[in-house]
């Protein structure tokens, strides 16, 4: 009897799991009421943390990487349309210009021809 009973807690899990597979393990509130080969020193457990931390920077970085890609072509992409709309606007305002030079020039050769015949 004693050696079976010996085995039951040899063989109990590690972990604070029912059985029931459906449900999720579950971390005890208290770590001194947790068996002492899950417990993790505060050095681990700080080391995790720090790990993390670590991860979670280096995540933000290149999100932050990303992000100011997609600003810079955004960017580049506006500078662009700018400078295509200037210029479509300087043309039409360089043809409006030759078209009002030729019509002063017009002007020009008709007084010249009414100052010709008299």
């Amino acid at each position: 009897m004693e050696a079976n009973s010996q085995k039951v807690h040899q063989g109990t899990p590690q972990t604070r799991v029912s059985g029931r597979v459906w449900k999720t393990p579950k971390n005890p509130t208290n770590r001194t009421m947790m068996a002492k080969s899950l417990r993790r020193s505060h050095a681990q457990r700080m080391q995790v943390q720090r790990d993390q931390k670590a991860l979670k920077q280096l995540e933000q970085e290149l999100r932050d990487e990303k992000e100011a890609e997609k600003t810079a072509h955004r960017n580049k992409i506006i500078e662009r349309r700018k400078k295509h709309e200037e210029k479509v606007q300087r043309e039409m305002f360089e043809a409006k210009m030759s078209e009002r030079k030729r019509m002063r020039m017009k002007r020009k050769e008709l007084r010249q021809r009414a100052h010709a015949k008299h």
